[in-house]
C-alpha cells in the first residue's frame, strides 16, 4: 500500500503540469529533477527547440520507454485538477500515459533505495510528440542509443501485454450538393443524408465499423446545407494493404446513388503491426508473475 500510495501521488503532481503535444517542457523538467535526484544521468536528446527526449542509456539489453505528452483537453473541466473518485484518479493523461510515468518513477526509486550502490538493470527513455501525427520522439530515439534494445513500451493496454497492433486508416470525406431554401428540401439532395449513407455502405463493404472523428455541416439559416465535411478512420487489419483499402473505399463512393459530389483524401496511414518479441515475453512474464500478476497476452 505504501508503494501505491506513492504512485497515487506522483501521479497527481503530473496531472498538474500540462504537456500537451509540443509543450511537454513542464513535465520534462519535473521527471529530470525526479530523476536525477537519485543520481540518474539522463541525456536530453534534442528534436525540436524546447522539445528534447529524456535517455537514460546504460547500456542494458532492456529499454522501458514511455511519451510524456497528452492530447488537449478538449472540453475537460478541471483537466489539470486531479481527482480521486472510488479509487481512481481522473485528470488530463491519468490513464495515458502518466500513471505509467508514475509507476515507473516510483519503481526507479524504490530500487535505488534498496540497493543504493547498484545500477539500474534496464535503460531508460522519456520522449515527446506520441500523440501527434508525426511521432518525432520515437522515431530519433534510436539514433541516442547504442546498439539494438529489447523495448518494452508503456501504454494503457488493460494490464496486457501486447504484441501486435492494429493499423489506422484516416480520411477526409467532402459532398457537395446543390442547396435550396429550407421550405423546398425535397427537390435537392442533403449532404448529411448522403453522408449517412455513405457511412453506413462502408462500414458494409469493409466488414467493420468506421469511426466519425468530425463532422460539420449546414448554418442555422433556413436552406439545405451545401456542404457536408467529415473526417473518418477505422482499423486496419493483419495482412491488409493501402492500396487495396484505398480501392475498396473509392469503389463504395463511385457506386453511391447520388449526383453529389464526393471527395475522398487519405490524410493517414498505419500498417497492422506485429512486434519482434525475441526472447522478452519470457522476461515480462517473469516479472508479472513475481508481482503476484497472472501473465495475460493480447495479440
Amino acid at each position: 500500500m505504501v508503494i501505491r500510495e506513492a504512485v497515487k501521488e506522483t501521479l497527481k503532481e503530473l496531472i498538474r503540469i500540462p504537456s500537451v503535444s509540443g509543450k511537454e517542457k513542464g513535465v520534462l523538467e519535473y521527471v529530470e529533477n525526479r530523476l536525477k535526484s537519485l543520481g540518474i544521468p539522463l541525456k536530453r536528446q534534442e528534436i525540436e527547440k524546447d522539445r528534447y527526449n529524456l535517455v537514460y542509456d546504460n547500456g542494458s539489453e532492456y529499454l522501458i520507454s514511455v511519451h510524456v505528452d497528452t492530447v488537449p483537453p478538449a472540453g475537460f473541466r478541471d483537466a489539470y485538477r486531479p481527482k480521486e473518485v472510488n479509487g481512481r484518479i481522473y485528470g488530463r493523461g491519468a490513464s495515458d500515459v502518466k500513471g505509467a510515468i508514475a509507476s515507473l518513477i516510483t519503481a526507479v526509486e524504490w530500487f535505488k533505495k534498496d540497493f543504493p550502490e547498484k545500477e539500474l538493470p534496464v535503460s531508460l527513455a522519456f520522449v515527446v510528440d506520441e500523440e501527434q501525427n508525426t511521432a518525432l520522439g520515437s522515431e530519433n530515439l534510436p539514433k541516442c542509443l547504442n546498439g539494438k534494445r529489447k523495448c518494452i513500451v508503456l501504454e494503457p493496454t488493460y494490464g496486457l501485454v501486447c504484441t501486435k497492433q492494429y493499423g489506422a486508416y484516416e480520411f477526409s470525406v467532402k459532398i457537395k450538393c446543390k442547396s435550396a431554401h429550407g421550405s423546398e428540401f425535397e427537390k435537392v439532395e442533403n449532404p448529411v443524408k448522403v453522408f449517412i449513407k455513405l457511412l453506413n455502405k462502408l462500414e458494409e463493404v469493409l466488414k467493420r465499423e468506421v469511426n466519425v472523428i468530425m463532422v460539420r455541416s449546414g448554418t442555422k439559416v433556413y436552406t439545405v446545407p451545401k456542404t457536408c465535411e467529415a473526417l473518418l478512420e477505422f482499423k486496419v487489419f493483419e495482412g491488409e494493404r493501402k492500396e487495396e483499402l484505398e480501392k475498396k473505399v473509392q469503389e463504395v463512393v463511385s457506386a453511391l446513388n447520388t449526383e453529389c459530389e464526393i471527395t475522398v483524401k487519405l490524410e493517414g496511414f498505419e500498417e497492422f503491426q506485429e512486434f519482434n518479441t525475441d526472447g522478452l515475453l519470457d522476461v515480462v512474464k517473469k516479472a508479472l508473475l513475481k508481482g503476484g500478476r497472472r501473465s495475460k497476452r493480447k495479440g
